[in-house]
């Protein structure tokens, strides 16, 4: 009867160490080490057949358990430590964004000012003909005196003194355009035709330039521009007196003629 040989019995002797020597392993490491790689060990095989008798034994050499662990150690891999995650990559925060420029505060616009009515154009006043501005020096003079001498027809004798001659001439004119300075008619110019008018009047002055006859109105009129602007004439004649007289003046009866026109454009 076949025995099995010691080859089978050897190989499965040195499976056995090789399965107990890594589960030791394991249960060292705490960690599941890889399939352990089975070392084949040669065996020589001399008869297949075990000679009875006188047949020397076939002596298999297995190695010894330090031997078999210490093969098996060196043959297992160290485990690879793994890799070190690289860290996340720090996000670049964004750069800040410009604040846009305030616009500047406008400023507040005035309201525009209510356009003020043009005046209306007053129709132009119709005008008399008038005469030529000016005093009449005639009627200055006032009316002619009749003669009282004794005897018109004869001369004087010589020697006599005759009566003195009324002061005439534009000493006189300029005189009674002192009246202007004291008629106020501004009210008279704005009524419809005060600015047209001729006020004529009889007047005596002195020798010193004082009223002694008078003021009398010469062809009044019947209209009250007339009235206040004749009115305003005699107060204003009164006001002047006493005349600043030219030297030499005799006085006398004059009858001056005072124009609107001229006291309105004062």
């Amino acid at each position: 009867m076949e025995r099995p040989g010691a080859a089978l019995v050897g190989s499965v002797v040195v499976h056995g160490v090789v399965i107990g020597v890594a589960c030791l392993a394991m249960l060292i490491t705490g960690a599941r080490p890889p399939l352990p790689t089975v070392t084949s060990v040669p065996v020589q095989i001399v008869s297949d057949q075990l000679e009875l008798g006188g047949a020397e034994e076939v002596v298999v050499e297995t190695p010894t358990e330090d031997e078999a662990a210490g093969a098996e150690v060196e043959n297992i891999p160290e485990p690879t430590p793994p890799e070190p995650t690289p860290p996340k990559p720090t996000p670049t925060p964004p750069p800040p964004r410009p604040e846009p420029p305030r616009p500047a505060p406008r400023p507040t616009p005035r309201p525009p000012e209510p356009a003020r009515p043009a005046p209306r154009p007053q129709p132009p006043r119709p005008q008399p003909p008038r005469p030529s501005p000016g005093l009449n020096l005639d009627e200055l003079a006032g009316p002619t005196r009749p003669n009282t001498r004794p005897n018109p027809g004869r001369p004087n004798p010589p020697g006599t003194p005759g009566p003195a001659e009324q002061t005439r001439g534009p000493v006189v004119t300029a005189m009674f355009e002192q009246v202007y300075q004291n008629w106020s008619i501004r009210a008279t110019c704005d009524m419809p035709g005060g600015d047209a008018l001729r006020i004529q009047m009889d007047v005596t002055l002195s020798p010193t330039g004082r009223i002694t006859s008078g003021p009398t109105l010469i062809g009044a009129q019947n209209s009250d521009v007339y009235r206040a602007a004749a009115a305003e004439a005699m107060r204003a004649i009164r006001a002047t007196a006493p005349f600043d007289v030219p030297a030499g003046f005799t006085g006398g009866s004059y009858r001056p003629t005072f124009f609107t026109d001229r006291a309105c454009n004062r």
